[in-house]
């Protein structure tokens, strides 16, 4: 069986969850040696964690002050370890935590006027955030949340 790669078709979604059904969300490697899908098991898991699980919270979800909080405590805690950050936020993978994160610090730099941390500093990401800071951004964040 020759390995497709590229975008995943509607009849593939429907193979893997019929499968997960069955089987549960293990063993992915045996969807292509059973001869179910010419997908890697590593390709079948990543597709179902991040796209087809049903508690997933829908891409574009924006995250609540209480998520926030969450994320911005595991990240000072954890640094970035985005998949056990994520184990922490039922229905939001470790893809929506590292976006979050990222577009946060954008947002803190462009409030602060200062440049983003280097990937290369010395606290591997961590950047200290006063409360000041938080509560800064919750009204920003509260006033996207009306725009919208």
């Amino acid at each position: 069986m020759v390995m497709r790669k590229g975008p995943w078709m509607a009849e593939e979604d429907e193979i893997l969850i019929e499968y997960v059904r069955k089987h549960g969300p293990r063993d992915w490697s045996s969807i292509r040696s059973k001869g179910l899908l010419p997908r890697t098991g590593k390709s079948c898991r990543l597709r179902w964690v991040n796209k087809l699980k049903p508690d997933l919270k829908t891409s574009g979800c924006k995250f609540s002050p209480e998520e926030e909080r969450i994320v911005i405590d595991l990240q000072a805690r954890f640094g970035n370890k985005w998949a056990r950050i994520a184990t922490y936020l039922p229905g939001r993978t470790d893809n929506d935590v590292k976006n979050f994160w990222s577009t946060r610090q954008k947002r803190l730099a462009r409030i602060l006027r200062t440049p983003l941390p280097s990937r290369s500093s010395k606290n591997h990401g961590k950047t200290p955030i006063s409360s000041h800071e938080v509560a800064h951004l919750e009204v920003i964040n509260q006033t996207d949340c009306i725009e919208s």
